[in-house]
């Protein structure tokens, strides 16, 4: 891939403000001295390259002749150095001397591509040569080197992904993604303008045929969730999961709490809080090897630390599952509550949970609406209108949570 033609124009004058963004990235190449420590280090020694090096990138633009001729010397004592080679092309840059000049930075590229100022210095190069491929070449490299220049080199990688002229650019990092790639899409997730530039990085970056990342699933899941995109995000959930977590499928996701929740995409999310202790365990009764069990100390606490987002088409449905209370005491009970996402008032609640019982089964059936519904959700909560409904004792279990398809809205 050579120079950008046409919608690519209109990237590199917008990448070329990354030139600002970057300016001292190189300059951490040599600890200064100053000139006079620079002229003293000539006066005993001519040839000596850093020295050379130093007084011809001071005097380059000024006396570019004078420069041309400490730099190739400096070259001579010292041909490893990348930045010099990267000073006297910038000279011959700078002379109209574009051939001879990305021979040079050609050159500096096999020695220095370890050297963070030298691939900063070598992208800004190829940058001002409509070089795209090779600047982002070394973009990637630095990235590696120094990942704090994700700081000034991420916003630019999300302005290409945005721009449809500069998507193609980024194919090699999506065929065979380096180790910086899954940091640089959770910054897109959260800060691209549009969702789709996300579905972008997220459906084109090849896999192999492996399961994405949980962080990268995670980052996409919570931009479709943040604007709302249930479709795209219900796909893209069920697109992660492996054989065992298919098979718990159903308009509720593993009702029978049997998998550990990942509390990502239409996952059960639990979380303990001050006052109640969420967890999944064993105990008599139960259907299969685990049910869902929260225990109150007593404390007051607005509960509501288990939820499932779901995917229900309109139509009417039946809320069921199996319940055992073990001496929960309160003011009005807990109760699983079926609303809209991603929030509104209650499609359906279920009876109130209070005092002792064995297993048994509870059920409430409830409609889906046709409009203005896409995604919902259930939630387990702790029912209350005064601060004092909100003191909690005891213990409650919950096995085989079911919904039931019953038919169309009527």
């Amino acid at each position: 891939m050579r120079a950008v033609e046409r919608g690519g124009i209109v990237l590199i004058a917008g990448l070329l403000g990354w030139r600002i963004a970057v300016t001292g990235l190189a300059e951490h190449a040599v600890r200064e001295d100053g000139p006079e420590a620079t002229a003293e280090a000539l006066h005993w020694r001519a040839d000596h390259p850093l020295a050379l090096y130093r007084q011809a990138r001071d005097r380059a633009e000024r006396e570019p002749d004078a420069a041309e001729q400490q730099l190739q010397a400096a070259t001579w004592a010292n041909p490893t150095d990348a930045l010099i080679y990267l000073t006297l092309a910038e000279v011959w840059e700078r002379g109209e001397r574009q051939r001879e000049a990305s021979a040079l930075v050609e050159i500096a590229d096999a020695l220095g591509p370890l050297r963070s100022p030298a691939l900063a210095r070598s992208a800004e190069f190829w940058l001002r040569q409509e070089q795209l491929d090779r600047a982002l070449a070394r973009w990637s490299q630095l990235l590696r080197t120094r990942p704090g220049t994700a700081n000034q080199i991420f916003p630019v990688l999300l302005n290409l992904a945005e721009q449809p002229a500069g998507q193609p650019l980024l194919a090699p990092f999506l065929a065979e993604p380096p180790e910086w790639w899954e940091r640089f899409f959770i910054y897109a997730a959260r800060n691209a303008p549009r969702a789709e530039t996300v579905t972008f990085l997220y459906q084109n970056r090849q896999r192999q045929g492996a399961l994405p990342t949980e962080a990268e699933r995670r980052a996409y899941l919570d931009r479709l969730w943040r604007d709302e995109r249930w479709l795209e995000a219900y796909l893209a959930w069920l697109g992660g999961l492996d054989e065992a977590r298919i098979r718990a499928l159903g308009n509720v996701y593993n009702g029978g709490f049997e998998l550990p929740s990942s509390g990502v995409g239409f996952d059960w999310r639990m979380s303990s809080v001050r006052g109640a202790w969420v967890e999944t365990a064993r105990t008599y009764g139960m259907s299969g090897d685990r049910a869902l069990r929260v225990r109150f100390d007593g404390q007051r606490v607005r509960f509501r630390h288990v939820f499932q987002y779901l995917y229900l088409e309109p139509g009417r449905y039946r809320l069921q599952g199996k319940v055992r209370l073990d001496n929960v005491r309160t003011e009005r009970g807990l109760l699983w509550v079926v609303r809209c996402a991603p929030g509104g008032p209650p499609l359906v609640e279920s009876e109130r949970f209070l005092g002792w019982d064995q297993w048994r089964t509870f059920a409430a059936e409830f409609a889906v609406p046709e409009t203005d519904c896409p995604a919902q959700i259930l939630r387990l909560e702790l029912d209350g209108r005064a601060a004092l409904d909100f003191t909690v004792e005891g213990e409650i279990w919950f096995d085989d949570l079911a919904i039931v398809r019953l038919g169309m809205p009527e």
